[in-house]
């Protein structure tokens, strides 16, 4: 996923990491209690989709799962920024506390939904 909601953050304080290509990011179980944020780098999931630098890895089944089920494999160096959960919710429910709950439905929704297919 792309979005200007990530560059409004306040990541530069962040954990930052750089990882060689072919790292695995996201293993099965791995727990959704952050995101990570690809600064630069390129990667894909095991599903097939191709992130570039800008992108958030596995958002969906960040909102919507407790451990991520993708692999996600650097197909160049990287340079990540990892999210707490808890930024990410508490910049969703600055507006509405509802919008959090909200997206983690339609996130889990859109997951079942592909997987019935």
């Amino acid at each position: 996923m792309r979005s200007t909601f990530i560059n409004e953050l306040p990541i530069s304080a962040l954990p930052r990491e750089t990882v060689r290509a072919r790292t695995v990011l996201m293993g099965n179980g791995m727990s959704t209690d952050r995101v990570i944020f690809l600064k630069t780098g390129k990667a894909r999931g095991r599903d097939g989709f191709v992130y570039h630098a800008g992108h958030v890895l596995n958002f969906k089944e960040f909102l919507g799962l407790c451990s991520y089920q993708t692999p996600v494999t650097c197909l160049q160096d990287c340079e990540l920024v990892h999210i707490p959960r808890q930024l990410i919710r508490d910049t969703l429910c600055m507006e509405n506390t509802h919008t959090w709950t909200l997206a983690r439905g339609l996130a889990l929704d859109h997951l079942m939904t592909q997987k019935a297919l």
